[in-house]
């Protein structure tokens, strides 16, 4: 005998840039943020709701937030702002190799 069962395993996702829809929670990762909304809002009440917790300024000062635009920003750099990043690390691993080579010749002496 074969059984199936059928697992109601998705959420129904919302953002205010997004259509809503439906998403594995495979898929999801849980945050600290979180807002007061009635079961399922309509899109301008989840705007406001959002809005009023501040939401936006939260996840970008959040870890994880920061890292995401870090990325966006260095995919977004052509070959000529690479080549100065790489030029400005090159010139700071330096400056900090001379720092180091000062402290160590201050402790040995």
């Amino acid at each position: 005998m074969c059984f199936a069962f059928i697992l109601v395993c998705q959420a129904l996702v919302d953002a205010p840039d997004m259509v809503r829809g439906q998403m594995n929670f495979k898929r999801l990762t849980l945050t600290d943020i979180t807002i007061d909304i009635p079961r399922v809002p309509k899109k301008k009440t989840l705007i406001e709701a959002m809005e009023k917790a501040d939401v936006k300024n939260k996840w970008e000062n959040s870890s994880w937030g920061r890292k995401l635009i870090v990325q966006k920003r260095r995919a977004s750099l052509n070959d000529f702002d690479r080549f100065k990043l790489m030029l400005a690390k090159i010139k700071r691993a330096g400056v900090v190799r001379q720092e180091l080579a000062k402290l160590k010749k201050e402790i040995s002496s």
